[in-house]
């Protein structure tokens, strides 16, 4: 049956296996190559067309469902089209040669050939004239209803003028390029389609017409385009995204320099956005980004532009204000329309923002200078109680770069685990006995410079990272608490954040267990702040680490709420008297007389007492002779090492 079918046809063909070797030809065929049927037995594919290889054809076959290639045979041009086919249920690679000198006039035949073909194949003069079934249901025309169509009916208007020319031409034989890299048709349904296309010139039934082959890239395309439009826009709001939003930016600013107009960068933070999306769920707050985006967008002129640039952040580009009083009409139309309370599904949600601002060209005169800026600007106004906004300026750059700086370094140390910790003596002040020791956190940079707690700590619970640095210093404490004696207590600060986690008693307790440490050495310092919400849950939480043996200290005791009335419903076993009271002892009578009353109240409520900062031998007879139990302070010693503080609690006294 291929004999009969090759021998029939009027046109150079071939069949070749898959693998490239060849298999029969007509004589058409025979007569172009100049090669005889024994010399073809003995060739395959490669040796007949000169750089076509069976590896490449495959792979364009498996994405193209066709092969295309320009070849010259005796300084003849020819179109080279190689189709998948199935013959005698084997798979085949069929082989078909156009040249514009050759004449087609077997359409049968002709069909026969293609309509084998996974591709989508046409004829054309004025009309369709041939196509096979895969072009009809790409285009969703019936083959009668192709023949009264013009082949530019069916195109994009906008290649439509291009093509019309080429049709021209090709019928006329004028000399063309054969191959299209893309084409958008418009389908029956009114769908675009986009094709990949090959097209040459032949001469059929006595004139020149238009053949092409194409394939189906609609999908292909539509994702391209798909991922296109995700690189450069939010899914959500459907707004442009960060990348976008700079790249406009950079343009906007080569306007402005032309024609000396401001620029404002302004970024919007939504308040409380993970607090949202975890009381209310995310499809809840993905509907309320929506509606913000669509307010801002509503708040803005068509030359300014919008963009959601971060989880839970906004951009807004205000372009050529004439003053800085336009600007504040804008900031507080941004204010006034996105602050509000939103329906979404049932629920009503206030919606607070802050921003921050910067202005071309005085506060950058680059896009990533501008945002950099803004970004600034924005956590000085998220820091600034009562306060909505901020415009950037050097003081803020300093101050936040300070906070980057040590965002950085905190980040790092958690990253590598390089805790840097140092204790404290907490001594017995009625004979001088090591009681035990504070562990002390401290940040080490590069040039050996050491960054306190008090300028950490705050970075750390602004950047949320207060919670995993936490954990690394309470791993460190455990960890040392093994080596040191068993009557040394050792007593960690625990920030607010961290205390406030949710299962951070119960993690704590494992902990201990899985280090197998007694819990009575350890003792957490906790601060007023951290006890004096949901009153019930932290007194419960606090009875279960006592019953473990864990015991409680209140830190920093009297600068805080200090209130009484819930201080005797805590179980506490330490309250720890601030250093800024201890160090007026001896120059402050109120300072004094405060100690006393901490002191007397403590013993009222079965706690003990700890002094901080005790410095000099007046402090120390004071604080005997009142009966504060324990006290720690340079007096005593400086933190000290892992190593030194070993050294100095094998002693067991100073």
């Amino acid at each position: 049956m291929e004999r009969i079918i090759m021998n029939s046809l009027k046109n150079p063909a071939a069949l070749f296996s898959f693998d490239g070797k060849y298999i029969l030809s007509n004589e058409p065929f025979k007569k172009i190559t100049g090669l005889n049927e024994k010399q073809l037995r003995n060739k395959n594919i490669g040796s007949i067309f000169k750089e076509i290889f069976i590896d490449k054809i495959l792979r364009t076959l498996e994405e193209k469902k066709f092969s295309f290639h320009s070849i010259q045979i005796n300084n003849i041009n020819y179109s080279l089209f190689i189709f998948p086919v199935i013959e005698n249920l084997k798979d085949r690679l069929l082989v078909f040669l156009l040249g514009e000198d050759l004449e087609y006039e077997k359409e049968e035949l002709l069909e026969v050939l293609i309509q084998k073909t996974p591709a989508g194949t046409f004829i054309y003069k004025d009309t369709f004239i041939f196509s096979n079934r895969t072009f009809q249901e790409i285009t969703g025309y019936t083959e009668e209803e192709l023949k009264k169509i013009r082949p530019y009916e069916i195109v994009h208007e906008r290649y439509r003028k291009e093509v019309i020319e080429i049709i021209k031409k090709r019928l006329s034989g004028e000399k063309l390029e054969k191959h299209y890299d893309l084409l958008t048709i418009i389908s029956k349904t009114g769908k675009e389609k986009h094709l990949e296309l090959v097209t040459a010139t032949i001469k059929y039934q006595g004139s020149y017409a238009g053949i092409g082959v194409c394939v189906d890239r609609t999908e292909k395309v539509e994702l391209e385009q798909r991922l296109n439009y995700l690189y450069t826009h939010d899914e959500i709001t459907n707004l442009p995204n960060r990348k976008k939003f700079i790249e406009y930016l950079s343009k906007s600013l080569n306007y402005a320099v032309k024609n000396s107009h401001l620029v404002a960068v302004i970024l919007i933070d939504i308040k409380d956005m993970k607090l949202i999306n975890k009381e209310y769920g995310y499809s809840v707050g993905d509907q309320l980004l929506k509606e913000i985006g669509k307010k801002l967008k509503k708040v803005v002129t068509n030359v300014d532009y919008v963009a959601r640039v971060g989880d839970d952040e906004f951009g807004v580009i205000i372009y050529a204000f004439k003053s800085m009083g336009n600007l504040s009409e804008n900031i507080e139309k941004i204010l006034k329309e996105v602050e509000d309370t939103y329906l979404i599904d049932g629920f009503k949600i206030p919606v607070e923002v802050k921003m921050g601002i910067s202005i071309f060209p005085k506060d950058g005169k680059t896009s990533e200078e501008l945002y950099k800026n803004s970004e600034i600007a924005l956590l000085k106004a998220k820091k600034t109680i009562g306060k909505k906004f901020e415009f950037f300026s050097e003081d803020s750059y300093k101050e936040i770069s300070k906070i980057l700086f040590l965002k950085g370094k905190i980040r790092d140390v958690i990253q590598k685990n390089s805790i840097k910790m140092f204790y404290q003596p907490i001594v017995q002040l009625q004979n001088n006995s090591i009681f035990g020791l504070e562990s002390l956190f401290r940040l080490i940079t590069s040039n050996g410079k050491i960054i306190m707690p008090q300028e950490i700590i705050p970075v750390a619970e602004e950047t949320g990272l207060i919670v995993e640095l936490g954990q690394k210093i309470l791993d460190s404490v455990l960890d040392f608490s093994k080596k040191l004696p068993e009557k040394i207590k050792l007593s960690v600060n625990i920030s607010p954040v961290q205390f406030n986690k949710t299962g951070f008693d119960d993690e704590l307790i494992k902990n201990i267990k899985d280090r197998d440490i007694n819990p009575e050495k350890l003792i957490l310092e906790i601060t007023e702040s951290a006890i004096m919400s949901n009153i019930s849950d932290k007194i419960r939480r606090i009875k279960k680490l006592k019953d473990f043996g864990i015991q409680i200290a209140l830190d920093d005791f009297g600068t805080g709420y200090s209130s009484l009335n819930y201080l005797k419903r805590f179980p506490i076993d330490y309250l720890k008297i601030d250093i800024s009271f201890v160090s007026g002892i001896g120059k402050d009578k109120s300072d004094e007389m405060i100690v006393k009353t901490i002191i007397s109240m403590a013993k009222n409520l079965n706690m003990m007492t700890i002094a901080e900062g005790i410095e000099n031998e007046q402090q120390l007879r004071f604080l005997r002779y009142e009966g504060c139990d324990f006290g720690q302070g340079y007096y005593f010693g400086k933190p000290a090492s892992h190593n030194e503080i070993l050294k100095l609690t094998d002693k067991n006294s100073l």
